[in-house]
């Protein structure tokens, strides 16, 4: 590449001595270079007479050719150095509804200070983020704590369980866990949501019965709704909210096991200098939280 370099410039100023300093080259050497360059294709570049220097005739063939290599070697290594200091290529983000408004924002920030990264982001639960990690399919994941030992981890925020009830089958202002026993529920199914689901087992275990559910659903909008209706009650991450069900009234739950954290979550070793402008972002993100 740098004597095709070479042989461009001097096809452009059709002088050994200007194109040699350009080059910041001795003539000599650059003399070298095109001959190098002559014996291995197989014919002159150029013609040398008492007029000076020009290009023969396979020399003008050759040149179109060779400065689209050299302006597509100059871009291809331009997108390089921009993708080697983070400010462009790819990153596949997974996140759950913890961080359904957290992650939105900051992707707002990463295009502001580097609008060449792609991102694709996927809903899902923490199970199907962890696989799609292992796999490489994402790059960077938001998962329910604890997680595999596979993964660097950056925790974020913190989530904890709560009861949701509403009037048309109400609980009492103040009811615990235990005062559902006989109560029916709606809840977001295993396969969605495995380790939320279990959290919930363990938790109503924990108070000394099996939650009768009526209904699986796969997302908590529509258990929500579900409540709001009055097949049931529910129990739900205090993260997503019940803003858009008016009536919907929310009974926190006290004891220590119903609060979980969730965490950023990486490949170890994965160099991705895309994935290292994110990270910085979130730590500033967190410092600034």
């Amino acid at each position: 590449m740098r004597e095709l370099k070479s042989f461009v410039l001097l096809a452009g100023q059709l002088h050994f001595g200007r194109a040699a300093s350009l080059l910041h080259l001795s003539q000599p050497a650059l003399t070298k270079q095109i001959r190098r360059m002559e014996g291995e294709l197989g014919s002159p570049l150029f013609e040398r007479g008492r007029h000076g220097t020009a290009l023969s005739s396979f020399g003008k063939q050759f040149l179109k050719e060779a400065r689209t290599m050299v302006t597509g070697f100059e871009r291809l290594l331009e997108r390089a150095q921009s993708s080697a200091r983070g400010e462009s290529g790819h990153l596949s983000i997974g996140f759950g509804f913890h961080t359904l408004e957290f992650v939105p924002r900051l992707i707002v920030r990463l295009r502001e200070i580097a609008p060449g990264i792609g991102v694709d982001l996927r809903d899902m639960s923490t199970a199907e983020q962890v696989e799609a990690l292992r796999d490489g399919k994402l790059d960077l994941g938001f998962l329910r704590l604890p997680a595999p030992d596979a993964f660097r981890i950056l925790p974020v925020i913190k989530d904890r369980l709560v009861l949701v009830s509403s009037p048309a089958l109400p609980l009492p202002a103040h009811a615990t866990l235990a005062d559902c026993r006989e109560r029916p529920f709606v809840s977001i199914t295993e396969e969605r949501a495995p380790g939320f689901f279990n959290h919930m087992l363990r938790l109503c275990a924990k108070s000394g019965f099996h939650p009768r559910v009526v209904q699986q659903v796969p997302e908590f909008t529509t258990a929500l709704a579900l409540v709001q209706a009055g097949l049931g009650i529910a129990i739900i991450p205090e993260s997503v909210g019940t803003s858009r069900f008016p009536g919907m009234r929310v009974h926190p739950l006290k004891d220590k096991d119903a609060a979980w954290s969730v965490g950023a979550g990486w490949r170890k070793g994965d160099t991705n200098p895309a994935l290292a402008k994110f990270l910085q972002l979130l730590k500033e993100e967190m410092k600034n939280a």
